[in-house]
């Protein structure tokens, strides 16, 4: 690995001239950093072209891209070292499907190429990667910078004051693992699943390491056993590995182990992105460092329990990574929102700047459950108005806290997609800047759209072809809008076949459930299904056109929805067991009129 670099590389061009009372004035700005000053440009820049604030890979690879595009770029960071998630947080394993083809192109791929182009990477070298990426493209780097202070003026942000020293920017990046800076700035936002009309958000996680494994008769166990047990390659393996993990029992309060998701390092170790972290309050730092306290105290007990695996019985703790990956915060409120029904009836339009394509998979949002698959696309794309949060203009938001409802977030989310969304960007933040264009005006400004799509082409990055696709799952089947309209309170699941089994019979008890999330989602009537359980406490094993009419009128009668039923419910035979397809249309019918009124 290279020496570690401090000193960013300057713009490329013509050197700028620095003044005597420039001079001066950042000696006294450094006098009052000393800190940061060690690690930051000479002398601290006070305007430039675009502002990245936060080291998260999308950040960076937005930075990158827009120092390439010609602007003079600066990345403030409170971190002492840039990579975020996937330095600091050790997540080294990639959410990425290559199959047909590589959606994540661009300035991703060059980044891929450079850590080996595996399915898992090597922190030290993505570390060094970005490091060389940010040099090359002249990007100038401020690290350990102590919670930068929004500057804004007439609805737009202008920059950020860092203690005594401030830098003014034409267009500002907000970078941040969960957009501190956008949040600071006024931009309205949700938190975790709230908006779907359930308090949760998906549980954090502590990567953990350990050394000792001997990778080839663990391939060889999971070859022998069979991808329903777990999959494995020369980089990385993951899987149920048979039910083994998910059944440990930790000492910990809220902590929780799951299917392993293992990634090799270059010396030999593995990091094991696998540890649930639950009752944790992102925005609070006592509490998310007790929970990385609890985590990090259950690792050593886990690895001992995992090496009754073949080969992992020689494994040893080799300790946890420095942050915790808080998976969930805030969704921001965009000038378009990327919806769960855009990703699975694969929408792809003529202002896309990235594509996606991994699976909607929801990770536990209680120790309760085991997470979620809601389906997964053939591929879909994303605007720029999904980075352009409401209310604040000049500012971008590159990462997972961008404009995707809870659901289409589930496959966003993955870094992969927010690199590629983050190269593009990049080069708008860097054409609005050299032109004095507002960045709403990338929302819907059809010529502006478009010459980010043309150097986004030129740039290497990949556009799908803009056409009809069919949607994921039985489109043609009788009952899929009504799956559908449930799918987006999270409230139908497809799984990784995309297959909601519309002509399953119906268990009676669910249909009670059902209608009690539907009070509890489309309504705001969390109490419907206690209700529910006192009028009905012995219901058949299935659901008869009897008990569903007494079900769903009862439950539309105490939402104040009596009448309406009797024709609703005369489309159903009257005898026999209704389909999980007829449940959701007598469902979808109570959650419409919820929506509705």
């Amino acid at each position: 690995m290279p020496p570690h670099r401090t000193l960013r590389g300057v713009r490329r061009g013509r050197a700028r001239p620095t003044s005597l009372v420039g001079g001066l004035l950042a000696a006294f700005v450094c006098f009052a950093l000393a800190p940061l000053c060690a690690a930051a440009p000479t002398p601290l820049p006070s305007a430039v072209d675009v502002l990245v604030v936060g080291s998260e890979p999308e950040g960076i690879i937005a930075a990158v891209a827009a120092a390439e595009e010609g602007a003079r770029t600066l990345l403030v960071t409170e971190a002492a070292r840039v990579g975020g998630l996937f330095v600091t947080g050790e997540m080294n394993s990639l959410d990425l499907r290559t199959s047909p083809t590589l959606l994540q192109r661009g300035l991703f791929e060059r980044w891929w190429h450079r850590v080996g182009r595996a399915s898992a990477f090597d922190v030290r070298e993505a570390e060094a990667a970005f490091e060389a990426m940010l040099a090359d493209a002249g990007v100038e780097v401020v690290r350990g910078a102590p919670s930068p202070r929004v500057l804004s003026e007439d609805g737009r942000v202008t920059g950020v004051q860092v203690g005594a020293w401030t830098v003014h920017a034409h267009q500002v990046v907000d970078a941040t693992p969960e957009g501190d800076l956008a949040a600071a700035a006024g931009a309205p936002y949700t938190l975790g699943f709230a908006s779907l009309g359930l308090e949760a958000r998906m549980a954090d996680t502590l990567v953990f390491r350990m050394t000792g494994v001997d990778w080839r008769r663990l391939q060889q166990s999971v070859r022998e056993r069979g991808p329903a047990y777990a999959e494995a390659d020369a980089y990385a393996a993951w899987g149920h590995f048979g039910g083994f993990p998910a059944a440990y029992e930790a000492q910990e309060e809220g902590v929780r182990l799951r299917g392993l998701n293992l990634g090799r390092q270059a010396d030999g170790s593995v990091l094991v992105n696998a540890l649930l972290v639950y009752g944790v309050d992102p925005f609070d730092p006592a509490s998310r460092a007790a929970g990385r306290a609890r985590a990090e105290r259950e690792a050593p007990r886990i690895v001992a329990y995992l090496r009754a695996l073949p080969g992992l019985e020689g494994a040893t703790y080799g300790g946890v990574a420095e942050t915790l990956y808080v998976r969930e915060t805030r969704h921001f409120r965009a000038r378009c929102t990327l919806s769960v029904d855009d990703v699975l009836d694969n929408v792809v339009t003529e202002r896309d700047v990235a594509a996606g394509s991994y699976p909607l998979d929801v990770q536990s949002l209680t120790p309760a459950d085991n997470g979620f698959v809601y389906g997964v696309p053939e591929v879909y794309g994303a605007q720029l108005c999904v980075a352009l949060p409401e209310g604040v203009d000049d500012l971008w938001i590159a990462g997972k806290t961008a404009g995707y409802d809870p659901l289409a977030a589930s496959s966003a989310r993955v870094v992969p997609f927010g690199m590629a969304l983050g190269e593009a960007i990049g080069v708008a933040a860097a054409q609005a800047a050299r032109g004095g264009v507002r960045a709403h005006a990338y929302a819907d400004d059809e010529a502006l759209i478009q010459s980010v799509r043309t150097r986004l082409r030129e740039r290497g990055a990949y556009l799908p072809e803009v056409r009809a696709r069919a949607p994921s799952g039985p489109a043609e089947h009788p009952h899929f809008g009504a799956y559908r309209t449930l799918r987006r309170r999270g409230l139908a699941l497809g799984g990784y076949d995309n297959d909601p089994q519309l002509d399953a019979a119906m268990p009676a008890r669910g249909f009670l459930y059902l209608l009690a999330n539907v009070g509890a989602r489309f309504w705001g009537d969390a109490g419907l299904g206690e209700a529910l359980v006192a009028a009905f406490p012995e219901l058949p094993e299935h659901l008869t056109p009897e008990v569903a009419g007494g079900l769903v009128e009862a439950a539309g009668c105490a939402l104040g929805r009596c009448e309406g039923w009797a024709e609703v419910l005369s489309g159903l035979e009257p005898s026999g067991v209704l389909t999980r397809g007829e449940a959701y249309a007598l469902a979808a019918h109570l959650a419409e009129w919820g929506t509705r009124d």
